[in-house]
């Protein structure tokens, strides 16, 4: 066959994967930068992404493996030896998609659990965690394990799993990334509702933090093109798929990272203006450091049922400000420089739990004679 039937798509893939791989490294290195050296709050979501990072990384690997043994070219121009190397490396591309993608959505799914401190909410998003945890390395067991033995998955020797068994474990995996792509996106909108700032601030906020459902849009495209993830010429027909599976993969990871690095956009314009760059912050917060105050939530030192009741609703009505305080601490919200919760918020709150409290005592001290005593003394 001319080589101009044969097709040689191979170019242009490794120019999309190496562009996307580079800017995900750069993005990666700059949300690092941020969370270590501006805003001080590395933490979960900044390490698991890193784990998406270095997969997405093996995938170019493999991606620019697959382009060398005929990704891009007509099966029907490859030599028997080169189809069996192209399906192994694309047999571990899709494993690496698995593990990419998982990695994603638990960084996203993390970084969301920074933004409210309420159980209601907090409890769910690691129940999220583990059914993200536990679904796909599911499904990437039962891709692995599609063929006995296991190299008859390129070799073809041996007993495999039907065409249609391995094309529901990709549809199953793109329906979980689907449903938690818009799930993460539209969180943001119902957490932030309550914030007292201007609904221009709270939009740019929203678009900032919503930038999933680019992601999730692209696994409804690839979605779309199942059937061809695993076409008769996998080398040539599986190119679109590709294409839509690989943005979702990098423009995922992307779109997950922008919103850390609104810290170093407000560092550098900051310094620019030459005004102060500090956090309310300024200690690093690494794995396992001690958490961070937990100020929406009921005072745990409550005595009775009234007193509960009393700090509950207190504690509800300061949660939008709080929350809105702590946007600012992680840098992804402007506020007054050296700004503080306890000077924003809270301060009221706290002088009149101290009045309230001091009553209390004086009452207490009276009703056993202590006054009586310290002016005797």
């Amino acid at each position: 066959m001319a080589d101009a039937d044969c097709g040689d798509w191979g170019t242009s893939i490794i120019a999309i994967t190496a562009l996307l791989e580079a800017l995900v490294l750069v993005i990666i290195a700059l949300r690092i930068y941020t969370r270590i050296w501006i805003a001080h709050a590395f933490w979960w979501d900044d390490f698991t992404m890193i784990l998406a990072v270095l997969g997405t990384t093996i995938g170019a690997a493999l991606c620019f493996l697959e382009v060398h043994y005929g990704f891009g070219t007509r099966e029907s121009c490859l030599t028997p030896h080169e189809i069996r190397e192209f399906q192994k490396y694309t047999y571990g591309e899709w494993i690496q998609t698995f593990f990419t993608l998982m990695w994603t959505k638990i960084s996203i799914c993390l970084f969301l659990i920074r933004i409210p401190d309420a159980k209601r909410v907090i409890i769910p998003m690691y129940w999220t965690v583990a059914f993200l945890l536990f679904s796909n390395v599911i499904l990437t067991v039962m891709w692995i394990m599609q063929c006995q033995p296991l190299h008859a998955a390129w070799w073809g020797n041996g007993t495999c799993m039907s065409k249609q068994g391995r094309e529901g474990i990709i549809l199953t995996q793109a329906l979980i990334s689907i449903v938690s792509d818009f799930s993460f996106a539209a969180f943001p909108i119902f957490a932030l509702w309550r914030l007292t700032i201007d609904f221009k601030t709270k939009v740019a906020l929203w678009a900032l933090m919503c930038l999933g459902f680019i992601t999730g849009t692209c696994c409804i495209v690839r979605t779309a093109l199942n059937g061809q993830a695993l076409p008769p010429d996998e080398s040539y027909g599986g190119i679109v798929n590709w294409v839509w599976r690989t943005f979702e993969v990098q423009i995922g990871i992307i779109a997950a990272s922008i919103p850390s690095l609104r810290p170093l956009y407000s560092h550098c314009r900051r310094r620019m203006q030459g005004q102060s760059t500090s956090y309310a912050d300024n200690n690093v917060k690494f794995l396992g450091a001690e958490q961070k105050q937990q100020r929406w939530v009921e005072n745990a030192n409550a005595t009775n049922l009234t007193q509960l009741a009393e700090t509950h609703s207190r504690m509800q009505a300061a949660r939008p400000a709080a929350m809105q305080q702590d946007l600012m601490d992680e840098g992804i919200l402007e506020g007054s420089s050296g700004s503080t919760y306890h000077d924003s918020v809270m301060n009221g709150h706290v002088q009149k739990e101290t009045q309230r409290q001091s009553g209390g005592l004086d009452e207490e001290m009276q009703k056993y004679g202590i006054h009586e005593f310290l002016r005797g003394a």
